[in-house]
C-alpha cells in the first residue's frame, strides 16, 4: 500500500509544473497589502510581459503536447487541429484573467521601486525585445526541460524501489505507471 501511495505521489509530481519551493518558502509574507501604485505598476509589468506572440507560442506548445497524447493521436487530423486551435484560443482569451489573478501575487513580492524599474526597462526597445524573445523561446525551453523528465523518472523509480524493496516486476510496473502519469509513451522513459 505504501508503494502505491508513493507511486501516485510520484506520478503527480512528475506532471506538476516546476516550482521554486525553496524561494517560495523563504519569501516573507507581505507586512501590508500592496499599494494601489504597486498594483497598477504590476499590471503594467505583466501586460508588457504578455507579448503579442503569447497566443501563438501557446498554440505551438499545445500542439506539441497534444501530439504526444495517445487519445489525440487516435483522432482525425482535422479534429486534432480544431482542438489545438480551440485550446490556444481559449487560453489566449484567458490572458486578461491570468493577469488579474497574478497581479496581487507579483505586487505582494515586488516593491514599488522594483516595479518602477521593471516597467521602465520593459518599455524600452531592449526590454520589449527581451520580453518577446522570452516568450518565443518558451516552446524550445519546454522541450529541453521535458527531455530530462525520462531520466528523472527512471532515477525516481530506482530510488523508490530501493527504499521500498520492490521486486523487478514491481519496478517495471512503477516505471510504466510513472511514464503513463507523465503522459509519455511506454518506451520514451527508458535510458
Amino acid at each position: 500500500m505504501r508503494l502505491m501511495i508513493a507511486c501516485a505521489a510520484a506520478a503527480l509530481l512528475a506532471t506538476a509544473l516546476p516550482v521554486d519551493t525553496a524561494r517560495a518558502a523563504q519569501a516573507p509574507p507581505p507586512a501590508t497589502a500592496p499599494s494601489e501604485r504597486q498594483t497598477e505598476l504590476t499590471r503594467r509589468y505583466l501586460n508588457l510581459m504578455m507579448t503579442d506572440q503569447f497566443e501563438s507560442v501557446i498554440h505551438q506548445m499545445l500542439g506539441a503536447e497534444l501530439a504526444n497524447d495517445e487519445g489525440m493521436q487516435a483522432l482525425p487530423e482535422a479534429d486534432r487541429r480544431f482542438i489545438v486551435s480551440l485550446t490556444a484560443e481559449l487560453t489566449g482569451d484567458m490572458v486578461p484573467q491570468m493577469i488579474t489573478e497574478m497581479v496581487p501575487v507579483y505586487a505582494a513580492v515586488f516593491t514599488e521601486e522594483e516595479l518602477v524599474a521593471l516597467v521602465a526597462f520593459y518599455e524600452t526597445p531592449l526590454g520589449r525585445s527581451i520580453a518577446e524573445k522570452s516568450v518565443r523561446v518558451m516552446p524550445e525551453a519546454d522541450r529541453a526541460v521535458m527531455a530530462l523528465v525520462p531520466q528523472m523518472l527512471e532515477k525516481m523509480a530506482m530510488r523508490m524501489c530501493q527504499h521500498y524493496g520492490c521486486t523487478p516486476a514491481e519496478l517495471e510496473q512503477l516505471r510504466q505507471g510513472m511514464r503513463e502519469g507523465a503522459g509519455m509513451e511506454q518506451g520514451a522513459a527508458r535510458k
